[in-house]
Formats: C-alpha cells, structure tokens, sequence
C-alpha cells in the first residue's frame, strides 16, 4: 500500500483554470466592448484578465504546496516515521484545495494515527473516508478506506461490524483485481483462524514483499504471531519457522496489542513492545 506518488492520483487543476480563464477574458472583452468608451473598457477588460491570471496562480501555487508535503508525508510514512510524516501531512491538508485532495490527505493521517496506536482516532477518520460521497473521487481511497475500517474494528475486538466493513471493501473492488486486505487479515487472526491467517499471507507473499517498509514488517509480525499461536495450539512444529524479528523496533507495533492481550503478550515476549507490564 503506497500513495507516495501523489502527483499521479490528483490530477493537476490548471487546465481547467486556464479553460475557465480563456472563457472569462473572451466573455470580458466581449461586455467590456464599447466603441465610445474604449480605453475604459479595455483597462477594465485587463484588470478582470490580470484577476484570472493571480487566480489561476494561487490554484497552481497550492497545488504544487500540497503535492510537494503530500508526497513528503507519504514517503516518511511508507518508512515508518510517523511523527514526522503527521507533521507534513497536517500541512499538506491545510492546502488542499478540492476534495481528491483532502480525501487522499486525510487518508494518509488515518493512516498515520493507526500506526501510532491511535485506534480510535483512525477508526473516525476511515469511517468518515468510507461514508463520503466524494470518496468515490479517488478509487484507491474509496476501495481501501472500508478495508482499513474494518482493520481498526479487528483490533478492537468488534469483529461483527468489522466484518460488515470488509464486505463493503470486496464490494467496492474492482473485479479480477489481486490484493492483500488488512482487515481480512487482522479479522482472521482475532477469530482466531491462525492456519487461515498464515495461509492467506504466504498466498500473498508476493505482494507483501513488494509492500512499504511499514506495511511490509506489520504483516511479517502478524504472520509470526499467528504461526506461534498456531504451533502452541497444535503443540508441533508445522515446518517453515517465523522470519527473523531483529530489524523491529521495540514499541514499532504498539498499536497491535492495545486492545488484543494476546498479540501483546506475544510482543512483550518478542521483545517489540515499550509498554510495561500491567
């Protein structure tokens, strides 16, 4: 999951403007005309030319400011800084201008405060994505935002409601379409369908290889807890043993186990979380 390249999903607005500019000047020039008053009505016709001109500007002015922190924000978030990617996509908000914009920007701090642990804060901000007629401006968004829906009701244990969101996710995709859904994933894993969790994954390795950084080592840690409490239930090794977990940092994946004892107990055991024992 990647929106690091903003610039090829928002589609640039200045031919519009210019469109709607060419349109005004002609329309301007054609009621400013008075044969009698000519000077007049050319500094007039120059002045609402010179006011499409600023305007058409300021459009591509902030356009190019929202790319620019949008695509910042993406890439620091694919790498896992997360305070900083928050940082420049609050910024890169406060210049989107047209509603593909705020859609796409408001699903990457969804994004941000899932990974943070900030459930609740990214449980609104997806249902909002998922619920808003705009949404269907940009498809990625529109198909992803119920999916991590469904993903932060996993974590918190609603696993009906979760289930209904995901359903909305298979929906809204588009058919012979191959994607990893992270909310079937965790929805799995709480109903605690381990063999099912494993399988899906490493069906989906592929995909999950050519995944972000922070995507890519989320659902390596899921894979893992889900092998462990598959080998611990069945009390035999099952074959293939979980991929090394030295590359994660402790407290990387907090928001995993916030409302899950067992995922918690298995990072604490592991070594990935900074929370204390309660």
């Amino acid at each position: 999951m990647s929106f690091s390249r903003v610039e090829k999903k928002v589609k640039h607005p200045g031919m519009v403007g210019v469109v709607g500019a060419v349109a005004g000047s002609m329309g301007a020039v054609w009621l400013a005309w008075n044969p009698e008053e000519q000077t007049m009505a050319w500094v007039q016709t120059a002045l609402l030319l010179a006011i499409f001109i600023a305007f058409i500007g300021y459009k591509s002015w902030r356009f190019r400011k929202w790319v620019a922190l949008c695509g910042q924000g993406a890439a620091l978030l694919d790498a896992g800084d997360l305070g900083a990617a928050q940082r420049a996509l609050e910024d890169a908000d406060g210049y989107a201008l047209r509603p593909p914009e705020r859609v796409l920007t408001r699903f990457q701090l969804g994004l941000c405060a899932l990974f943070q642990g900030r459930v609740d804060a990214a449980r609104a901000a997806f249902l909002a994505l998922s619920r808003g007629w705009r949404t269907k401006e940009m498809p990625d968004v529109y198909v992803a935002a119920p999916d991590m829906l469904a993903a932060c009701l996993a974590l918190q244990g609603d696993l009906v409601e979760a289930r209904h969101w995901l359903e909305e996710a298979h929906r809204r995709r588009r058919p012979g379409v191959v994607n990893l859904s992270l909310g079937e994933v965790l929805i799995l894993c709480r109903e605690e369908r381990y063999g099912a969790t494993v399988r899906l994954l490493d069906d989906r390795r592929e995909f999950v290889e050519k995944s972000t950084v922070l995507y890519r080592k989320l659902l390596r840690v899921i894979r893992a807890f889900a092998w462990d409490a598959l080998t611990t239930e069945e009390g035999a090794n099952q074959g293939e043993e979980p991929k090394d977990l030295e590359p994660f940092r402790p407290g990387e994946f907090n928001s995993l186990g916030g409302q899950w004892p067992r995922m918690e107990a298995f990072l604490r055991a592991r070594g990935l979380t900074d929370r204390e024992a309660a």
